[in-house]
Order: structure tokens, then C-alpha cells, then sequence
């Protein structure tokens, strides 16, 4: 087993949500030194578990000098930015939060807990976007995401903590299903190579994962769809690591779509970015037909499962 340890200092404020009366509840700040633990069995392709570059990237580069209530997506206690940080980060397994020299909190992820996955919801549905639009899938979304994008409007943070077997058996509730649909929130803060080899063996289906590609993907999965957001307001925190996918697709407010010239995709799908405003909706949709009559080596893609009025 290799391991590697990076510190980190980071210096934000918070408000804290409690159910009695503390100063802690007004904002206030610390200086926090971060420890972040990380171990594989084996190395990857660069010789690292982790580069620790991206641990600072991923930690630093997201809570440091912010108010973390409004960067991150839960009560912002020591305790739960130690596990948010576990679960961000590659190969993670431990992390420490010091508010103090004689003040931390931890979390550990032991091997029980390895095997667990925060689940928001599995369903069975038709697939509404994109290349498989309209093929009977069966739905794993997972809770909680990296991004915080404005238009985001999938509600994906509750969710309850299952173990590999209780997802099989829920997927395989959908037995005429031929596709498992990874999904979010961000899936990729929990899909790893466990899951995707007890899919493919238990239920003989095949995997497709939505991802915005801020982290690598686990071997095993027949098709990536590429969302990224880093365009967008609230989602260009944390930089797309994804150069190749098998769907990209992107939502469409105008950009110059020349930014997504470096990605290797055998499909480009253009989707109108949806809004409750039936006038700006429209509006969205006649500007990205119009970009795909303009570009059309880009498909487009409509969310089918609204005007069906499905999931």
C-alpha cells in the first residue's frame, strides 16, 4: 500500500447552523491547517497515488479566502468539511481539520465504508437527453456535487448512505432495463471501479455516467456523457480533467463553442440551457438550433422527459 500526506493552510469564514445558541453562529473565521491522507494498492500511470497538486487544487482552490456557506452544500462544521474532503479528493481516506492547535475533527474512511455509497435516488425511466433519448434506463442518482451551478436544477443533495448489495438488488428490481444511468449530482465523487465491476457481473447491464469531468472515471463503463460546466457561474470552480468521452454534451447559452475544440467525442450534442420563463426558454431554444444549423458537426438535444412529463 502506498500513501501520501499533504498539508494545507486555509484561511475562510463560516456561520455555523445549530439547534442552540452559540457564537458560532455569527460569522466568524479561522486560519484551518488541513491534513489530507491518501492510499492506493497501486500507483497510476504517473507513478503517484495522488499528484499532490490536484489535492491542493481540489481543497485549496475551492474553500480558500470564501465564505464556505455559500461554496459548499451543507452546515459547514469542521467535522463535515473533513468528510466533503474525503470524498473530493482521489484516494482519499482520511482527512483532519484543525481549527486550532488543540481543536480538530476527522473523518476516516475504513473499509466498510469503502464498499457504501450515498444514494439520492434509483428509478425507472426513459432517458430523456441526448445520444440515448428515449431508451428504457434504469436511474442511479447520487447525492451531492462539486459544483454549484446557478441553473442547476436537479435536487440531488439528500440522499442515505446504501451498501453495494442494496443498489444491485434495486437495479435488478428493473430487470427488462439494458442500461444503468450513473448520475448526480456529481456521480464521480463516488462511482469507483468496485461498483462498476458488481453492475456489470449482477445485473448484465450496461453503464453510462453523466459527469461534469472534474475527476477521472473508474475502467468498466461503456459510455461517457461529458457535461462541462466551466462556462457557467457556479461551475468553473474546479477544472474539467475529461479530454475523451463518448457523448459531449453541453449546455447552450451562447458561448464560443471553439472552447470544446480539444476534447475527443465521437457525439457533440448542444441542449438548451431550460429556464422557468417560457420566454427566455424559447429564446434558449432558438439560439441553439440556430448554433446547430451554424455548426452542425453538434446534434440537438432536448430534454424529452419535461415535454413527456416523466422523470
Amino acid at each position: 500500500m502506498y500513501y501520501v500526506k499533504r498539508t494545507l493552510e486555509i484561511s475562510s469564514c463560516h456561520q455555523l447552523y445549530l439547534d442552540y445558541e452559540s457564537k458560532c453562529e455569527n460569522l466568524h473565521g479561522h486560519n484551518w491547517m488541513i491534513n489530507v491522507f491518501c492510499r492506493a494498492k497501486e500507483l497510476d500511470s504517473n507513478g503517484m497515488v495522488c499528484d499532490f497538486t490536484t489535492i491542493k487544487r481540489l481543497v485549496h482552490g475551492h474553500i480558500d479566502h470564501r465564505n464556505l456557506n455559500e461554496v459548499l452544500p451543507f452546515n459547514p462544521t469542521a467535522e463535515n468539511i473533513a468528510r466533503w474532503i474525503v470524498d473530493t479528493v482521489p484516494n482519499c481516506y482520511r482527512a483532519e481539520v484543525w481549527e486550532s492547535r488543540d481543536s480538530m475533527a476527522a473523518y476516516e474512511r475504513d473499509e466498510q465504508r469503502a464498499i457504501m455509497y450515498r444514494i439520492n435516488e434509483i428509478f425507472y425511466s426513459l432517458q430523456g437527453e441526448g445520444y440515448h433519448t428515449g431508451t428504457a434506463s434504469v436511474f442511479v442518482r447520487f447525492s451531492g456535487c462539486n459544483l454549484h451551478c446557478t441553473f442547476c436544477d436537479t435536487q440531488h443533495e439528500s440522499g442515505q448512505i446504501m451498501s453495494l448489495p442494496q443498489i444491485i438488488d434495486q437495479i435488478n428490481d428493473y430487470i427488462n432495463a439494458p442500461l444503468v444511468v450513473l448520475t448526480g449530482g456529481e456521480p464521480s465523487l463516488w462511482v469507483d471501479e468496485s461498483l462498476i465491476k458488481a453492475i456489470k457481473q449482477l445485473t448484465g447491464k450496461r453503464i453510462a455516467i453523466e459527469t461534469n469531468g472534474t475527476h477521472s472515471l473508474p475502467p468498466g463503463i461503456d459510455w461517457v456523457t461529458l457535461s462541462p460546466k466551466g462556462e457557467f457561474e457556479g461551475g468553473d470552480s474546479l477544472p474539467c480533467v475529461l479530454r475523451s468521452c463518448d457523448e459531449l454534451k453541453v449546455v447552450y447559452t451562447g458561448q464560443d463553442l471553439n472552447k470544446y475544440s480539444h476534447i475527443d467525442a465521437n457525439h457533440r450534442f448542444l441542449q438548451p440551457c431550460y429556464c422557468d420563463d417560457p420566454v427566455k426558454r424559447q429564446e434558449n431554444i432558438d439560439m441553439t438550433v440556430k448554433a446547430v444549423l451554424s455548426h452542425p458537426e453538434w446534434r440537438l438535444s432536448l430534454q424529452t422527459h419535461r415535454v413527456l412529463n416523466i422523470r
